[in-house]
């Protein structure tokens, strides 16, 4: 069987251009999608859907919206501009409303 270590290592013995080819396509379908003709071979849905289900923290939601962690806890969870549950003196932030926030609403809002 297969394993992601296997075949790094398979992709390390190809000759350089063989190997450009394979990074080409990896980079290409990270951002454009899969090729309609190629076979869905790894599910990035489902990834992406694993990894929306674990909270931010305030760090880490800082980081994805690009402000320093205290305009985000003083001013937009303050404000109601995100949302955020906080248990004790911890705060977390759902991935998908962070996500939507930034689609729809980062460029604007100024406080």
């Amino acid at each position: 069987m297969a394993t992601a270590e296997k075949v790094i290592k398979e992709i390390y013995l190809l000759p350089m251009d063989e190997r450009e080819k394979v990074a080409r396509h990896i980079i290409e379908f990270g951002i454009k999608g899969r090729h309609p003709d190629v076979l869905e071979i790894l599910d990035i849905k489902g990834w992406q859907d694993d990894i929306a289900r674990k909270p931010f923290n305030l760090k880490q939601a800082a980081e994805d919206l690009g402000v320093p962690p205290i305009t985000l806890r003083r001013r937009w969870v303050k404000a109601g501009c995100v949302s955020a549950h906080k248990i004790g003196r911890v705060y977390t932030f759902d991935v998908r409303s962070l996500k939507e926030l930034k689609r729809s609403h980062v460029t604007t809002i100024r406080l």
